[in-house]
């Protein structure tokens, strides 16, 4: 469904758009992103944001030289940004807006992953109970826990239920259109499994046993680097600024003159910008690490 934006967009570019060579590129992360948009509108929304900040850079030129012809003085560098800002500011909008899809569908992956393991107890425990497979989809797409995995069910039973398409075709979709690999390597698996007339319910066991051990062993791995980045936050964010700020302190209070002034400004900028940094800095970094738990 598109935006008034967009819907304005794609008149105005629609056309060309068609003929761009970005097309299958931004076809494969709508689709690994679930971007409910074509792609050649998609396109034609980039090229209006490049548009329009490219002309946000040349009202930012004509401001300058008002602000200039009426006496105020801006540092001769500065002329050196403005004038290039419509190029700038236009092709930076353009290719943040191609990236975003590619960005979501990351995000989307890293969901996957990680809540994989527990979705799979969920599928082997409806394979038990003798459930069918279009069924096991339904049921997952309905249980919001599991996040993008949900989502991936949910557009399997949509093939199945809606389009009619067999559920060998439908896993094959699914399986061009994830983000995530080892969601993939499930879903190719079954494919194998049921094209070769296999048990599905023994795949399924083994396949979350499988990938339960995994995650347990991805934690344990994740705990031992958490006991390393604990290590070194204490010697780098508290021991390490706090030795300096006691030197300093005292350098401050014994040194004369702009010895005094410099280890106040230094103590100034590790209170109120390395300190914050790197608080900063570790929080993100434990984050972006951390397992589903």
């Amino acid at each position: 469904m598109l935006t008034k934006y967009q819907s304005l967009c794609y008149k105005i570019f629609g056309k060309r758009a068609k003929k761009s060579s970005q097309i299958e590129y931004i076809k494969r992360g709508l689709e690994r992103s679930f971007m409910e948009i074509r792609p050649e509108a998609y396109i034609s929304f980039a090229w209006m944001n490049g548009v329009l900040a490219g002309i946000g850079g040349v009202v930012l030129i004509f401001i300058y030289y008002y602000l200039s012809s009426i006496g105020m003085s801006f540092p001769p560098k500065l002329l050196a940004i403005i004038v290039p800002a419509p190029i700038l500011l236009g092709a930076l909008a353009y290719f943040v807006t191609l990236m975003l899809p590619e960005s979501r569908a990351n995000s989307r992956k890293k969901d996957i992953e990680n809540k994989l393991p527990y979705a799979l107890n969920f599928i082997a425990a409806m394979a038990t109970a003798g459930v069918t497979p279009p069924i096991i989809f339904k049921s997952l797409a309905e249980q919001p826990v599991y996040g993008e995995v949900s989502k991936e069910a949910s557009w399997i039973y949509r093939d199945i239920a809606i389009f009619n398409i067999d559920i060998i075709t439908a896993l094959r979709n699914a399986v061009n259109r994830t983000p995530s690999i080892r969601f993939q390597e499930f879903l190719q698996g079954a494919i194998t499994t049921i094209t070769s007339g296999g048990n599905l319910k023994t795949y399924f066991l083994a396949k979350a046993d499988e990938y339960m051990r995994e995650n347990r062993r991805i934690q344990k791995e994740f705990l031992e680097t958490l006991g390393v980045l604990a290590e070194s936050y204490v010697t780098v964010v508290v021991a390490g600024p706090l030795f300096l700020i006691i030197m300093l302190s005292i350098m401050s209070l014994v040194g004369g003159g702009g010895g005094g002034e410099s280890a106040k400004l230094i103590l100034y900028l590790i209170a109120f910008i390395l300190l914050p940094i790197s608080h900063a800095g570790f929080a993100l970094v434990i984050n972006s690490m951390a397992p589903e738990v």
